[in-house]
């Protein structure tokens, strides 16, 4: 009978044994109030703060060079709930910046242990700024090394260059909202502007840099405790630096040639009567067809985009076919205007593909890739990009009145 009795509990005495074993509780959890949760970090050229140079004199020092400075924003105690929006409660600063300056980002990164009881925890992190100083000096292969290597800097995190002090983006005249949150979320706004650039995270920029192709990064500028994105800088391939900046109008162009646009308007002007006219996008598509014949490589580009009539300053019927074609015309020889400065500037100033033409290349002529894919930035340069644009005006706005 006991025998009996115990085969068949044995199954539930196991069970309890598993359930009270996984309710023993986290060893190794950390309360939420002890966690310097950090949502962004900004780099600037090595500038040591009155209070690094105070700490000094007291004897606080430690062997080091200012190369860098690398400023945290840190959560405010008590304000971490706000984290997931907007900012906390209450009508103060929900965020504190602290700036530290070194020749090692790991190491000044672990200095704050040293003068806050809540050191660094990366697992919030929303944004890294670069200064376009910091930029144009080091090779982002280097310099990005640590941000990668460092597990508590997460993948998803998104990267921007700033002309100007980095630090700068990590603060703002409204202090109920986090900068670094404010950053990430204009990113979201490419369903209303052509002129963003598309979010680059840590992990779409480790594969540029490993294959040492040149790439894009989105530019901010700060004005008055306000920041704008402003272009996109130019990072070039073969020595991973800073070389220049495209201005918005060129980076709509690449959004246009790329179909990397969600949304946004552009102007143009009446020839008939010189007044402005609006078209907004409201879808877009692109082809791209590479050819490579002997030492010759050209590209084939189509570019549709269906839209509506956003505004008009002309006194005639808006609702004439006429003056849609013509519209529509005037809108193409707009964009085409642009794309032929932005491919200018790109090919012959800067000579780097930040299109991302090389992808093309290597689906469609693997073999060939292989070949020329070191000086495939001086083969671009060289490289003849044919394209054709096509505009469809197919409503006037909020009367969704189909043009037959």
């Amino acid at each position: 009978m006991n025998q009996k009795w115990l085969k068949l509990r044995t199954p539930w005495i196991c069970g309890i044994f598993a359930i009270l074993i996984l309710l023993t509780g986290c060893w190794s959890r950390r309360e939420i109030e002890d966690l310097g949760i950090t949502i962004g970090a900004a780099v600037d050229i090595g500038e040591e703060t009155k209070l690094e140079q105070e700490i000094e004199q007291q004897g606080g020092d430690y062997s080091k060079k200012n190369v860098l400075t690398l400023t945290y924003q840190m959560v405010q105690p008590g304000q971490s709930g706000g984290v997931a929006g907007k900012g906390g409660g209450g009508g103060g600063k929900q965020y504190r910046n602290i700036s530290v300056t070194g020749d090692s980002l790991y190491e000044v990164t672990r200095e704050i242990a040293l003068t806050k009881d809540r050191p660094i925890f990366g697992q919030h992190y929303k944004v890294i700024v670069i200064s376009d100083k910091v930029a144009r000096a080091f090779n982002m292969r280097m310099f990005f090394d640590f941000f990668i290597r460092e597990q508590e800097f997460r993948p998803s995190c998104l990267v921007f260059i700033c002309t100007g002090e980095a630090r700068s983006a990590l603060d703002q005249k409204d202090k109920s909202e986090f900068p670094s949150l404010r950053l990430r979320s204009i990113t979201n706004n490419q369903y209303r502007s052509s002129r963003i650039l598309p979010p680059v995270s840590l992990t779409k920029l480790l594969p540029e840099i490993n294959s040492s192709s040149s790439f894009l990064l989105q530019n901010v500028i700060t004005a008055e405790g306000e920041v704008k994105f402003a272009g996109a800088a130019v990072i070039y391939g073969k020595t991973g630096k800073l070389i220049g900046f495209l201005n918005e109008e060129d980076l709509e162009s690449i959004n246009w040639m790329t179909a990397k646009v969600k949304g946004g308007v552009l102007k143009s002007y009446d020839s008939h009567t010189g007044q402005p006219i609006l078209y907004e996008i409201t879808s877009m598509k692109s082809k791209i067809r590479p050819h490579i014949e002997g030492n010759r490589i050209s590209f084939d580009v189509e570019i549709e985009s269906d839209g509506r009539l956003g505004e008009q300053w002309e006194n005639g019927n808006g609702f004439d076919n006429r003056f849609i074609r013509r519209v529509e015309e005037e809108t193409v020889k707009q964009v085409r205007k642009r794309i032929d400065k932005m491919l200018h500037r790109i090919q012959k100033e800067y000579r780097a593909d930040v299109i991302g033409l090389d992808q093309y290349v290597r689906i469609y002529y693997p073999r060939t890739w292989e070949k020329i894919k070191k000086d495939w930035d001086d083969k671009f340069a060289n490289a003849s990009i044919r394209y054709r644009v096509k505009v469809k005006i197919k409503e006037f706005g909020t009367t969704s009145i189909k043009v037959h």
